[in-house]
Parts: C-alpha cells; sequence; structure tokens
C-alpha cells in the first residue's frame, strides 16, 4: 500500500476532489459534526430537496393541466398566437 500526502492550501481541496471523494469525506466525518454543524448541512440539504419536491409538484400540475386543455380543445393555433402578438413591440 503506499501512502500519498497532499498539502491543500485554502479550498483548492474543493477544486479537486470528485463529487463521490467529497461525499465519502462527509460520510466518513460526519459523526464527529458536532450539532451545528449537522443542524446547518440538515438545513441546507432540506431546503434544496424541498424546494426540488414543491417545484416537481408544480410542473407536474401544470403538465396535467396543459394536457387536459389540449383534450378538450382549449388552446389557440400557431395563427391565432401569431395574431394576438404581432402588435406587441411596435
Amino acid at each position: 500500500m503506499s501512502l500519498i500526502i497532499v498539502k491543500f492550501v485554502g479550498d483548492k481541496i474543493m477544486n479537486i476532489m470528485n463529487i463521490i471523494e467529497k461525499r465519502d469525506y462527509i460520510h466518513n466525518h460526519l459523526s464527529q459534526a458536532d450539532e451545528q454543524i449537522i443542524d446547518e448541512l440538515f438545513e441546507k440539504l432540506y431546503s434544496v430537496f424541498e424546494k426540488e419536491t414543491v417545484l416537481k409538484s408544480k410542473l407536474t400540475s401544470r403538465a396535467k393541466k396543459s394536457e387536459e386543455n389540449i383534450s378538450s380543445g382549449k388552446f389557440f393555433s400557431r395563427e391565432e398566437i401569431e395574431r394576438r402578438t404581432n402588435h406587441i413591440g411596435r
């Protein structure tokens, strides 16, 4: 087994580590983190994933509504859209 010693300065480690290495580092050091670090990490992750869930829900709802409108004939033809928007910007 060979040992590689690398000295990092400042945030250089963040630019060198790939996503798998970062996940491994977090996983390996999570048990050593104090409550403040855990709370900060939790808030960040929760915020990101909650936003994704809300966005997915909104987009799904919009897609279903659009499909209903198309099925019931509630849409504009290309010609109608062009006619309605011809005067915009003039």
